[in-house]
């Protein structure tokens, strides 16, 4: 009679262990992801050590907490200003303003550099400037340095109302090279002149040139890439209000 001969049978088992709480990889420690193990986490923790591997990782959008969003509005431009109250892996905020009168429409304004990590709270701002008259609304996309994203929607919206006088502001960057900009208000619809003179009174360029603007809040932007340094003046003019200011170009 034969004797039996017995083979060891070996039986592989791959367990899945899920894990509600942070997991954190400290300075220096190492978390190796084998060959088809996928580790997601909804908040990774501060992980300042090394993940390696042939697996996957993923999670999602580190918390940023807000705590305020609100807008304020002078004349022709809109402050936004938000508070956090803790930020995790914050790269920053786009800044999306919608079309004029509606919120269906939106467009980038802009990029406000974020904390990245921190536990206490931050407080930021953004200017949205030389608007028209009409209802802006507004959002922030906050996005991580692993490129997940959230919106946070401002409640309300923010109104530009037509100016209610004729208005001439003074250049900015002045003095300048070469380029400034002149903001001016129309309280009505009207024929508009806006020319630069010289120290002797010598019309040297003609920025608007008798054109027929509607109400609302307008900006032009000078360039004296042409002209020497010195002081110069420019004048509004319309059917019923005139005023000069002072710039300087320096170069």
């Amino acid at each position: 009679m034969k004797a039996l001969k017995i083979i060891p049978l070996i039986i592989l088992m791959i367990a899945t262990i899920t894990y509600s709480q942070t997991v954190v990889v400290g300075t220096g420690a190492e978390l190796n992801l084998g060959s088809g193990v996928d580790v997601c986490s909804g908040t990774w923790g501060n992980i300042s050590g090394n993940v390696t591997g042939t697996g996957t990782s993923c999670n999602s959008p580190m918390p940023v907490e807000m705590v305020t969003f609100s807008a304020s509005v002078n004349k022709a431009s809109v402050t936004l200003s938000w508070q956090t109250s803790s930020e995790l892996n914050n790269r920053g905020f786009e800044v999306y303003r919608s079309g004029k009168n509606t919120n269906t429409d939106w467009t980038k304004a802009g990029f406000v550099n974020g904390s990245g990590s921190k536990n206490t709270p931050s407080h930021y701002t953004y200017s949205d400037e030389q608007l028209s008259a009409g209802k802006y609304y507004y959002r922030l996309k906050q996005i991580d340095y692993n490129g997940n994203f959230e919106y946070h929607n401002l409640n309300g919206f923010a109104e530009i109302t037509g100016p209610n006088k004729y208005e001439l502001s003074q250049n900015y960057p002045n003095p300048f090279n070469p380029v400034t900009k002149i903001n001016f208000s129309l309280p009505a619809g009207t024929n508009v002149s806006i020319k630069v003179y010289d120290v002797s009174g010598r019309q040297i360029s003609t920025i608007v040139n008798n054109k027929f603007l509607a109400a609302d809040y307008y900006s032009v932007v000078f360039d004296a890439s042409m002209l020497s340094s010195g002081i110069y003046y420019y004048r509004i003019e319309t059917d019923k209000f005139m005023s000069v200011k002072k710039m300087v170009v320096l170069k």
